[in-house]
Parts: structure tokens; C-alpha cells; sequence
């Protein structure tokens, strides 16, 4: 690892080596070992800097890197040679001055260092010029190419939430945080560590929150050696208590040295710019694994091709570091793509699909879409979302950036494997984007002053659907709120995910919503004898509610959808379809039809 350093530093020091090299030929053999100590000041200086900073490996960093050093390197020579002159000049006038005994103008001293070092400096100041108007000008001309290196897809509507149990919601990360700091007292030397970064995933099939335990300083590494462990808790279950699992971590983000995850992952692939912030992750039989996004630039420009991700698994135990394409990353990982990486395709995709010009303030803007910030990574632009399947994905919505709108002009998912962008748009119907949503749902209970968190936008019987944790004040979890994203007014709340869904159909069909099925293929055939049943009136319209024989779940139909339906009563014999899982206490139906019943 000291000679890769070593060599790294070489590589970024080219520019001050030529420019002393150079240098000293230029002038009188007296300032060589001036330049020599100089070059040797300087590389020490540059390495204590790329040991802390860690700059990108790509090209453009190490272009500027070295024009930046020589530019130093030439500055520093030009003082210390024009010192030297000006020190030879005054030594010499006062000898000449001392042997004559009368006072006699000095010969001035040929010396160039002076010169040459300024005369370097200019020719270094204009490459310096020239590569930022070269990597400006290519990064404009390469966004069609970069654009299209994004996996976009276009889908008017994502899958249908049919359970909270197939599709598990997940709570705002802050009650998780809150609850690993109560229990943080168990962790032996607990008032020498702190908790990091918390992160989603699946664990053993459940979906989980992993939280990390940083040193708390160099001193409480360099006594300890090694984090004892890791946080895991239920990013679903409101009632869940924090686990704290005693693995030790020899190599974390907040080690020094060659025990920094991030140093050793930067000196494994020193070909490879990183992007994002590390992630814990754990396999199958709980060791902890770090995780990196790396990618190599697109020439000068520090841009990247989307489609070309590579992730780094480093053990935090043993110290060994992988590099897989993302999408062979072990299964055990569920985002090889950080959402740093995935928050920078969203910016390039909503900003940059008709080119340079239309995004700048004298373009049309022609669909330019923003991202929103209500997110919990990223800086507030991502929230992550288990699939039905099981995949990670990354969730945002786009508005225009018009303050005076809050219509979203659209919605995201990344799989945080492949780097899929599906890109969600109806063109038929407006969605109120997540600051409306959020400005609702903390208006339910303004008394209590809760914070609406964690905006994600569901599918639920055809209908766009906020769904948004309410906390209060102390980051404890109090209820889940559904907004219509297309009708505001209808608005509900639960204590879980569950009940809020089945709440949340019944009044769907009591406001006569149009919720038919986006995919009919999930409609299941019921068929029964009515045991109970009951009409809700509400405007021009009527909501029938029944039960069935040996069945607890509440059926649901607005009569603006079925006419006939008011005409039900108990002991008739019913046929229709409708969305039921196991989980489900309350559906909307369709396609009903009553025995004895003649409808048109």
C-alpha cells in the first residue's frame, strides 16, 4: 500500500518535477540544490494532501492537480530566486564597497532563476487557461452522448400496492435513529463512538434499517482498534426495538491510516473515481461489507456514463476489496449503485433531454424537470423503496421548478442494481407533487405540530397516492397519512400501513374515485351470498359496502361505477372482481353483476 502511495504521488507530482527540472537547467548550477530540497518540500506537502483529500483518480484531476503544482512549483522558485538575486546583489555591493572604501555601483548579478521562473509560470497559467476552456467546451458537446448512456424507460403507471405485506412501507428513518440511540448505551465504550449513516436494505428477507458506529476521534480509534458492531431494526414495523449485532469492524470510514475504508478502497483501484458516500452492508450470515460506487470520466469533462457503473465491496473485517460491474455485484448487496450516483442521473436526466442550451436561462427549458428535496439521501432528493419483488429501488418526483406550481410533472425509480431509470408520467391527469402532499398531511393535527417525512408515491387501485409518515417533535413515529395525488381533499390517516391502505379503498370508492385496475391480470373472481350490507349516501352518489358468508373482508362499490348496486340485499348472490391478498380487510370491486338481477 506504501509503494501504490508512493507511486500515486509520483503521478500527480509530474508537474512539479518537470518544472524543477526544467528550472534548474535554465539557470546557474548554485540554485540546484535549492530546486532539488524544493521538489522534495513539495512532493511531501502534495502527498500529505492527497492522503487527506483522496481527489478523484479520473483525468481531469490529475491534469489539474499537476498544472496546479507546477503553477506552485514555478511561483515558489520565482520568490526564492529572486531572493537569492537580490541577497548576491547587496553582498556584492558591499564587498566592492569595502576594498575601494568608496561607494560604487553593484554589477547586477546574472542570475535567471527570477525570469525563467516567471516566464514558466505564464506558460503554466495559460495550459491552465486553455484545459478549462477545453473541459468546458467538451462538457457541453458530450451531454447528448452521456444522456444517452442513461437507462431511461418511459411507463404511464408503476405496479399496483395491493398489500403493505407484499409491498412493505417503510417508516422515516428518524424514529429508527432515535431508538439505536436509546439502546446505545449497550455498546461497551459507548462515549467512544457515534452513530453514522443509516441505510436500507433487505436482511434475511426482511426490510430492514442498518445503522453504522463511528470512532468518535482519532484518540478513541487509536486506543480501540476496532467498532464492536452494528445496528439492524425494522424499517416497517412501528413497534420493532433496535438489535445491536456485535461483529467488530477493523475497517470503517472513520478509521485513520490503512484502516480507513475509503483509503483502502481509493488505493485498490486507483483507475476509478468514487461517487457518494460508503454504505454498510450485510450479508446472509451478518459480516459487514462496505460498499462504493467507482466510475471512470468521460474524457476532461468529470462527467460519467450511466450505464457503466462499478461497485467496490470491501470485508470490514478482513480488508478485502472487490471490484463487480454493478449489476454482478454479490446478491447480498442491494444498492451497488449509492443514491449519490443515482441523485446525479436524475439531475442529468430531468435537466438535459433537449440538449445544453434549452436548461440555461435564455433556453425555452422545454422539459426540464427538477427534482424535489423531500427525499431522506442525497441531500433530500432520494427516498428508497422496496419493490414487490424484492429490489432496492430509488424513488423521486420532478416538478417545474415554478414556486407558484405544486403539480408534479412526473416520478422516478432507479433499481439500485442495474441503474434502470423508469421514468412515471400520465399525460392525462395532473399529480400534486410531494411539497403539496407534505403541506397536507401537517395540516391533519396542527395543533400537534407533527413534521410530515418520507413522501413516496404509490399506485393504489389505479389512483396515484401519496403515502407520508407523520413524526412528532422527538422523531417519534404517529401515523401514516394517504393523499390522492389527483384529488387532495381525499385524505386518510391510520396508526399502520395496513389500515390506512384499507381506510384509504373504502373512501376511494365512498368519493367515487376512478380506480379501476391498471392491470387487470390482478383482479381476482369473487363470487358469494351477501350476509350484511350497508349504503353510504354522499352527494349524487351512494356507497355500498357489504360483507360475505364466511368472508371478514369489506367489499366496496360506488354506485356512479355500478348503478345496480344500490339494489343489493342480504342473501343475494353476487359475482365481481376485485384486488385481495391475505392482508386485505377492505377492497374495491368491479364488474358486478346480482343474481335474479337483469342488468343492462
Amino acid at each position: 500500500m506504501l509503494l501504490d502511495f508512493i507511486l500515486l504521488t509520483l503521478i500527480f507530482g509530474i508537474g512539479i518535477i518537470a518544472v524543477n527540472l526544467f528550472l534548474t537547467f535554465l539557470t546557474r548550477a548554485s540554485h540546484k540544490k535549492v530546486a532539488i530540497v524544493l521538489t522534495f518540500i513539495e512532493l511531501i506537502i502534495l502527498g500529505i494532501f492527497l492522503y487527506t483529500d483522496l481527489p478523484s483518480k479520473n483525468l481531469s484531476s490529475t491534469l489539474w492537480i499537476n498544472l496546479l503544482g507546477a503553477f506552485l512549483a514555478a511561483l515558489l522558485y520565482s520568490l526564492i530566486a529572486s531572493t537569492v538575486n537580490t541577497r548576491d546583489t547587496l553582498k556584492q555591493a558591499f564587498q566592492n564597497r569595502t576594498l575601494t572604501g568608496k561607494r560604487k555601483a553593484a554589477e547586477p548579478v546574472k542570475k535567471g532563476g527570477h525570469f525563467s521562473g516567471l516566464k514558466v509560470l505564464l506558460v503554466v497559467g495559460l495550459a491552465m487557461l486553455a484545459l478549462a476552456l477545453f473541459s468546458g467546451i467538451t462538457r457541453i458537446t458530450s451531454l447528448d452522448n452521456v444522456y444517452d448512456s442513461i437507462p431511461a424507460k418511459t411507463k404511464v403507471k408503476s405496479e399496483s400496492l395491493t398489500s403493505t405485506k407484499e409491498t412493505p412501507i417503510a417508516i422515516a428513518p428518524d424514529m429508527a435513529k432515535r431508538k439505536m440511540l436509546q439502546k446505545f448505551s449497550i455498546i461497551p465504550n459507548s462515549n467512544m463512538f457515534t452513530l453514522d449513516g443509516i441505510t436500507a436494505q433487505k436482511v434475511d428477507g426482511d426490510y430492514v434499517y442498518v445503522a453504522t458506529v463511528e470512532y468518535n476521534g482519532f484518540w478513541k480509534w487509536l486506543k480501540l482498534g476496532e467498532v464492536p458492531g452494528y445496528f439492524v431494526i425494522s424499517a416497517t414495523d412501528i413497534n420493532a426495538q433496535p438489535r445491536f449485532v456485535r461483529k467488530p469492524l477493523k475497517f470503517t470510514p472513520s478509521a485513520y491510516f490503512s484502516k480507513d475504508a475509503g483509503r483502502k478502497i481509493y488505493a485498490a483501484f486507483p483507475g476509478y473515481a468514487s461517487y457518494g458516500k460508503i454504505n454498510l452492508e450485510i450479508d446472509e450470515k451478518g459480516v459487514p461489507y462496505y460498499v462504493q460506487t467507482l466510475y471512470q470520466e468521460y474524457g476532461v469533462t468529470g462527467l460519467m456514463h450511466y450505464n457503466e457503473f462499478k461497485t467496490a465491496v470491501l470485508n470490514a473485517q478482513t480488508g478485502e476489496v472487490k471490484l463487480y460491474n454493478s449489476t454482478k455485484a454479490p446478491k447480498f448487496v442491494d444498492a451497488p449503485i449509492t443514491s449519490a450516483a443515482a441523485n446525479s442521473m436524475n439531475e442529468f436526466f430531468g435537466r438535459y433531454s433537449q440538449g445544453w442550451w434549452n436548461q440555461t436561462m435564455f433556453g425555452a427549458k422545454k422539459d426540464v424537470k427538477v427534482p424535489t428535496d423531500n427525499g431522506i439521501y442525497a441531500a433530500g432528493q432520494i427516498t428508497p423503496l422496496l419493490a414487490k419483488s424484492g429490489q432496492l429501488n430509488y424513488f423521486t418526483d420532478f416538478t417545474s421548478g415554478d414556486n407558484d406550481q405544486d403539480s408534479a410533472l412526473g416520478y422516478s425509480l432507479i433499481d439500485a442494481r442495474t441503474g434502470q431509470l423508469t421514468y412515471y408520467r400520465d399525460p392525462e391527469i395532473g399529480l400534486m407533487d410531494s411539497d403539496g402532499a407534505i403541506s397536507i398531511a401537517s395540516k391533519i393535527y396542527p395543533e400537534k405540530k407533527w413534521k410530515a417525512e418520507m413522501p413516496v408515491l404509490y399506485n393504489i387501485d389505479g389512483v396515484p397516492t401519496w403515502i407520508i409518515s407523520l413524526m412528532d417533535a422527538k422523531g417519534i413515529f404517529k401515523k401514516y397519512v394517504y393523499v390522492n395525488a389527483v384529488d387532495n381533499d381525499i385524505v386518510v390517516d391510520a396508526d399502520n400501513a395496513q389500515s390506512a391502505l384499507d381506510a384509504y379503498r373504502i373512501e376511494l370508492s365512498t368519493k367515487g374515485s376512478n380506480n379501476k385496475s391498471t392491470d387487470p391480470s390482478n383482479l381476482k373472481k369473487k363470487s358469494g351470498v351477501v350476509s350484511r350490507v350497508a349504503l353510504i349516501p354522499s352527494g349524487n352518489q351512494t356507497t355500498v359496502s357489504f360483507l360475505l358468508e364466511n368472508d371478514n373482508t369489506v367489499y366496496s362499490v360506488n354506485s356512479n361505477n355500478s348503478p345496480f348496486a344500490i339494489f343489493i340485499k342480504e342473501g343475494d348472490t353476487v359475482n365481481f372482481k376485485a384486488k385481495v391478498t391475505a392482508d386485505t380487510t377492505a377492497a374495491s370491486i368491479e364488474d358486478l353483476t346480482i343474481a335474479g338481477l337483469k342488468q343492462k
